[in-house]
């Protein structure tokens, strides 16, 4: 049996920002547990576990997308297409290519509104909780929107690409 590919560095780039999202999950599940414990057994939460948590959800969205849809592995419904695709496959691989330009439209969409944000939190060090007792800063959490933002937008067009050369592929050549 042949090993599978190794994978390009930008494969690897989302490899590693879907472990970081997978360390936040876990971050997240320590976190919720240590409050649970602290109220139930010592009547104090953990002060600012709410507010990590609402910035995190977020983060391991867009710090896990673009390897999600790399593997392949994100919900789809294409029951249309796959039964297109049985009698014209390049029909199907033109609309997948459509799909997957719009994707990355939508994605690079979401990083030009974000992006302004990010600068402000940033600059001004905004930050959720309370003065002087819990203050999480919020630009780490919006830069994880805008690089997995990108991050999915170039693995949608990587996608598109070669969804694309294969409908527009000379005839007779592999379709692979």
């Amino acid at each position: 049996m042949k090993p599978p590919p190794r994978p390009s560095l930008f494969g690897r780039f989302t490899m590693l920002l879907n472990i970081i999202g997978t360390l936040l999950i876990i971050a997240m599940g320590i976190a919720v547990n240590a409050d649970v414990l602290g109220r139930d057994l010592f009547n104090h939460p953990v002060p600012g576990v709410f507010e990590f948590l609402g910035l995190s959800i977020v983060s391991v969205v867009f710090l896990q997308m673009a390897n999600t849809l790399r593997e392949d592995r994100h919900v789809a419904n294409d029951i249309i297409l796959s039964f297109v695709s049985r009698t014209h496959p390049r029909v199907a691989h033109a609309f997948y290519g459509l799909f997957h330009i719009i994707g990355a439209a939508l994605m690079l969409l979401i990083v030009w509104f974000v992006w302004p944000m990010f600068v402000e939190n940033y600059e001004q060090g905004y930050f959720k909780g309370t003065t002087n007792y819990v203050e999480i800063p919020i630009w780490p959490f919006m830069a994880t929107v805008v690089i997995g933002g990108i991050a999915t937008a170039i693995q949608y067009f990587i996608l598109a690409a070669r969804q694309l050369s294969r409908a527009f592929a000379p005839t007779g050549a592999p379709e692979g």
